[in-house]
Parts: structure tokens; C-alpha cells; sequence
């Protein structure tokens, strides 16, 4: 049974993508998801906040030459800290390439507007065969209305179309009023697919201790319903690939979302649960339907 397809203008052997993760986040996480048949894999993402923050020591460092040396201003102008933090990413990605034959999508997310094309420079440069923008923007004030926060979203997708060849795809989130607007207000900035749906921790208030407290971000399978959905209405209607994200917990349910018009399906939950081997067993029932 031939299960390839075309995801981002990739050839992958299978519709299974191993999601951004804790699965991506090293070379020997990779090697294991191309040892058990993962059609591509999305590295971790590339978290701006993350590395600002893991560099403030070094930027601290600088900023107490930069008085009396001149080249250490040049250093915090340059953004150095920012950039040294890239470079596990970055050689994540040349490692990937050189130690397997899979399709490498990078992934970042920016909270400053030009880092997004710097980083989208940086993991092309690196080797990698896409991108995935995990856009997560929310309304930084009461007067911000929705046209002008999706207005957002299509300068991100456009700055990084103009800055790199690779090809693109966005991860959005669910809670849009006209989600097909977005879409393809986004497909004509220049995003050529689409993973539906973003998760997003789910944080409660501890009522004993009156602190914030982080949820789970794993999916169950009911959660597939919205991904169907919305691919069902896009696919076909949008020129653009898409890929069913969260709910994707078996070689069935994979089957559901190309039904729907999916090319593929990014899985994490169902392989952190029952390990990599999973995608085997998963790809068996493909084939056997």
C-alpha cells in the first residue's frame, strides 16, 4: 500500500508528522522518530521569549563593557546574545539532515517582529526543508479589534515569505471569528499550509495555594473534531496544504483527517503516551484499511 504524499511541496513516505516536541528536541529524538517510519518531523520550536531570557546573562555581561569598550556596543546593537543562543538550533538542524533521510520542518516563535525573519535567515541557512510559523498573538489592548490583530498575523507571514524560499506553513490557533478569511488572507502573504489547531496550555487557579497553576497541553480524541471541521470547509477552497493537528491518536484517525482534505497529520500526544513505536502500529492500520 503506497501511504506517500505531499506536504509543503515535500515528498514524505507517510502522512505522519512527529509534531514540535519533546520527541525533536535532539538528534537522537529524530533518529528514533525516522527508525520508526515518521513521514517528517517539526523540531521543537524556537521560543524568542526562551532565548532572550537564557542569554540575559550574557547580554548583562556586554552591557557592562559596552562603557568603555566601543565594539561591545556594536555586540548589543548586533542582537549577539540572541543569535550565540540559536546555535544548538541550528546545528540540530545540519545534524538532522546529515543522520537521516527525513524531511526536517523548523519551527519558531517570535515575540519581536524582526526576529521572525532573522530566525526564518538562520534555520534556512541551517538546511532545513520548511518552516513553521507557531503564531500565537492575542489582543494587547481593549481597543485592538480583530481586523487589526489579523493584520498581524499576515505582516509575520509575509516578512518571513520575503526574507526566505523555503516553504511555509502556519500554526494556528482555533479561536478566529472567519477562520477561511484568515486563511487565505494568510495563503496570499504567503503561507503554503496550514496545521490546524494550535494547543494551548490550560491554566487554572489553585484555590488553597491562590496561584496561577499550568494545565496539561495533551490532547484526547474527541479533540479531533475542530481539525476535521475546519479542513473539511477549507481544503479544496484554499490553494494550500493542511495537516490535522491535536486528537491524533491512531492510524484511524490519521485516515479521518485525509478524508477531510488533510495531506498529513501532525501526531505528539498519542507517541509520548505509547512511545515512538506507536507510529509503526499506526501506519499498519492505515495500510490495512
Amino acid at each position: 500500500m503506497n501511504l506517500s504524499t505531499t506536504y509543503l511541496s515535500l515528498k514524505l513516505a507517510n502522512p505522519i508528522i512527529v509534531a514540535s516536541g519533546p520527541l525533536t528536541c535532539s538528534l537522537d529524538g529524530v533518529r528514533k522518530c525516522a527508525a520508526n517510519r515518521a513521514g517528517a518531523v517539526v523540531l521543537r520550536s524556537l521560543f524568542e521569549e526562551q532565548l532572550r531570557a537564557e542569554t540575559a546573562a550574557l547580554t548583562e555581561a556586554i552591557s557592562e563593557q559596552a562603557v568603555s569598550h566601543g565594539e561591545a556596543s556594536e555586540y548589543l546593537r548586533a542582537g549577539v546574545g540572541l543569535r550565540y543562543a540559536t546555535r544548538d538550533y541550528l546545528q540540530l538542524i545540519r545534524a538532522a539532515k546529515q543522520e537521516t533521510d527525513l524531511p526536517v520542518i523548523a519551527s519558531i516563535n517570535c515575540v519581536t517582529s524582526q526576529s521572525w525573519d532573522d530566525f526564518a535567515r538562520e534555520v534556512e541557512a541551517a538546511g532545513a526543508d520548511a518552516l513553521e510559523l507557531n503564531i500565537a498573538l492575542f489582543a494587547e489592548t481593549a481597543a485592538e479589534g480583530a481586523a487589526a490583530l489579523e493584520a498581524r498575523y499576515a505582516r509575520i507571514v509575509a516578512a518571513a515569505r520575503r526574507a526566505v524560499r523555503l516553504p511555509i506553513a502556519v500554526k494556528l490557533g482555533p479561536h478566529f471569528t472567519s477562520l477561511p478569511a484568515v486563511v487565505e488572507a494568510l495563503h496570499r502573504a504567503g503561507a503554503a499550509g496550514f496545521v490546524l489547531f494550535n494547543r494551548y496550555y490550560a491554566p487554572t487557579i489553585d484555590i488553597e495555594t491562590m496561584a496561577v497553576r499550568l494545565g496539561s497541553n495533551r490532547s484526547v480524541p474527541s479533540d479531533l473534531t475542530a481539525p476535521l471541521r475546519a479542513t473539511s470547509l477549507l481544503s479544496g477552497r484554499v490553494n494550500a496544504d493542511f495537516s490535522a493537528n491535536s486528537g491524533v491518536h491512531s492510524g484511524e484517525d490519521v485516515v479521518r483527517a485525509v478524508l477531510a482534505g488533510a495531506s498529513a497529520a501532525h501526531v505528539l500526544t498519542a507517541l509520548l503516551a505509547k512511545g515512538v513505536e506507536e507510529m509503526p502500529r499506526m501506519l499498519d492500520a492505515m495500510a490495512g484499511w
